[in-house]
């Protein structure tokens, strides 16, 4: 089979595999989409913590299970499902009580020799196929996935009706944060980004106000829409120490910090300023299936119609090396996400 792999930090090219074959307990997916993530572009730089070249990686995925291992009791062959790329060991106490995004011997999709979605066929664990609604797109089941971090993170905040939220970074995560936000139906949503399609973007999306870090403090500008008191709720979704300051800053005496970016350098917080006023540092990682199970029925109801928005570029997976050299140069500042799409 074709698959794009990273034989070396900075190179990406289309190599021959052999087909994967499933183990019991196990499907094989034929991959219909599969979303380029900022973890990815890491890995082609070298500079992701686990998906380290040599690698086939890619994580975001929807596909078609054609061919099923032994063992296997609930999963057909012609089923249209959604990955949830992750897998605990089923047996520490973080797996016991159903937060296997925890567990410390979990494996992932594209790591190490576990081809990921950057291949025409995948291997899955059955507990990791989620099955598609009829008129879920393929792009759209790819992107449950980074919907489910946004999704998971709201959860983590516990956001309530009413509550003010600013989300710092409107990347993928940011903005798909956004969506998951605006089903808890907040008073007040601002976004921050340096990028004016992706402001634009987090507008269309239902935020109430998109701020330009270069050009306005967005401190500044939280607190005067807040009559001074600032948001109750800050999900930082870009790894950057002027967010993390700036989170601090703008969230309000007893308010929540929700760290969602993979900080893999830097990353300090103002301790005092935690201290003193009382605010709560939440850190959130991944998802469960709870979140897919809750992304999906949401997405049943209406609630993510503007999830197909977020989905800029679609490509072959022909164009994928160069799509991502171009990513990593930050050559595509207004490209929010990028799908691989099969022939």
């Amino acid at each position: 089979m074709k698959a794009m792999k990273f034989p070396e930090p900075g190179r990406a090219e289309i190599v021959d595999v052999p087909t994967p074959v499933p183990a019991e307990g196990e499907v094989l997916v034929r991959v219909k989409a599969a979303g380029i993530c900022a973890s990815d572009v890491a890995a082609f730089t070298g500079k992701h913590d686990v998906r380290r070249p040599p690698v086939i990686t890619g994580h975001e995925l929807a596909g078609e299970i054609v061919q099923v291992g032994p063992e296997i009791k609930a999963r057909k062959v012609g089923e249209r499902v959604a990955i949830e790329p992750h897998l605990g060991c089923g047996t520490c106490v973080f797996c016991r009580q159903g937060h296997y995004n925890e567990c410390p011997s979990k494996r992932f999709v594209g790591v190490g020799d576990w081809i990921g979605a950057f291949a025409e066929y995948v291997v899955a664990a059955e507990r990791m196929c989620h099955v598609m609604p009829p008129q879920m797109t393929w792009e759209e089941g790819a992107a449950l996935e980074p919907l489910c971090v946004g999704l998971h993170a709201v959860r983590r905040a516990a956001l309530r009706m009413g509550e003010r939220v600013a989300i710092l970074g409107a990347g993928t995560i940011g903005l798909m944060t956004l969506l998951c936000a605006n089903c808890a139906v907040p008073g007040w949503i601002a976004v921050t980004d340096p990028t004016p399609f992706k402001r634009e973007t987090a507008l269309r999306c239902g935020a109430d106000l998109a701020i330009d870090p270069l050009a306005t403090d967005p401190v500044e500008a939280v607190r005067a829409a807040t009559d001074g008191l600032g948001a109750d709720v800050v999900f930082i979704a870009v790894a950057a120490d002027a967010a993390l300051r700036q989170a601090v800053e703008l969230c309000r005496r007893m308010g929540r910090l929700v760290i969602i970016a993979s900080f893999f350098q830097g990353g300090l917080l103002a301790a005092h300023q935690i201290q003193v006023r009382e605010r709560v540092v939440i850190g959130t990682s991944m998802y469960t299936a709870e979140d897919y199970t809750l992304a999906i029925r949401l997405w049943e109801r209406g609630q993510f119609g503007n999830l197909p928005t977020l989905i800029t570029e679609r490509i072959a997976l022909e164009q994928a090396p160069a799509v991502v050299a171009s990513l990593a140069h930050g050559e595509r500042p207004d490209t929010i996400k990028a799908i691989i799409q099969s022939a």
